[in-house]
């Protein structure tokens, strides 16, 4: 059982939730009859914190397997940047990191018993967090407006795994840096890969830049959908007590705007996106979504 909530929240949350309503009858009475996701529009900046977009790519027949995008790094021309993006889900953050680095391992052994590289190393993995979310910097007015806060600035916090490596590129055996780093946001997997050879660049260095490459790439790449994923459902326990259901309330929506969701294409992807982002368009049918 559960009720209504209508409390008084802070005014900046009252203005981020104010269409939600409105946008959740609409979305209600199309629900059944829309896929959870109709189109994905992956938003790749071309220019991002001194990291240059030089190539994507994607497969209409293979759309699983998502896009990819190439970058460089306008401080060390060699090292080579690739962030590719792939469907994965409704699932916790814990879930789909735990699910993306088994993905992971297996596919970097894939490619090893393929030749794409050998003497593969792991050197350390540990957890890999992006800059804090919008909401982490906002002063609160009382103790319940800094509960509010950090319940919302938890939710926008992504943290990832990093992947520490060492490896050897065919057919001279060049040995390489190596990081991969793996995040969940917008129902996507984000796998970024960062090497450069050992002879150009030293371990330390290196490190410092995969790190950035990571934090100013992922943040800026957006994955925005079209569909029913819309419609925002939200259910308060009918008993609770009024600050902890409207604590609940808060991060409900805070979890549903997470998600990227909107009713047609013209919210999804601005006019100004299309002018600076390498966009890539991925159509699902009502079979390869459900929500959850």
């Amino acid at each position: 059982m559960s009720r209504p909530v209508l409390l008084l929240l802070p005014l900046y949350l009252l203005l981020s939730t104010a269409s939600l309503p409105a946008a959740a009858e609409q979305a209600g009475n199309t629900a059944d009859e829309r896929p959870y996701i109709e189109t994905s529009y992956l938003q790749a900046p071309r220019q991002a914190g001194g990291f240059s977009l030089q190539a994507s790519s994607y497969d209409p027949a293979n759309k699983y397997a998502g896009a990819g995008f190439r970058y460089t790094s306008d401080d060390h021309p060699g090292l080579r940047i690739d962030l590719y993006v792939y469907p994965a889900g409704r699932m916790t953050p814990a879930e789909a990191l735990q699910v993306g680095m088994r993905d992971l391992r297996a596919s970097m052994a894939h490619a090893k018993a393929q030749g794409s590289y050998s003497q593969l190393r792991e050197l350390g993995e540990a957890t890999f967090a992006l800059p804090a979310g919008p909401t982490a910097g906002t002063a609160p007015a009382n103790d319940f407006d800094a509960r509010v806060i950090a319940t919302i600035a938890a939710i926008e916090q992504v943290e990832g795994r990093k992947l520490q490596l060492q490896l050897s590129l065919p057919p001279r055996e060049l040995p390489m840096h190596s990081n991969a780093y793996l995040f969940y946001k917008q129902l996507y997997w984000l796998k970024l890969r960062a090497s450069a050879a050992q002879q150009d660049i030293d371990q330390d260095r290196f490190n410092a830049l995969a790190d950035r490459a990571a934090r100013e790439l992922v943040p800026a790449l957006q994955v925005a959908h079209v569909g029913s994923c819309a419609s925002a459902q939200i259910n308060v326990p009918a008993d609770a007590p009024d600050e902890e259901a409207a604590l609940e309330l808060v991060r409900q929506i805070t979890v549903h705007q997470s998600l990227n969701c909107h009713q047609d294409a013209g919210k999804a992807v601005s006019a100004q996106q299309r002018l600076d982002h390498d966009i890539v368009e991925i159509a699902f049918s009502a079979q390869d979504w459900k929500s959850q």
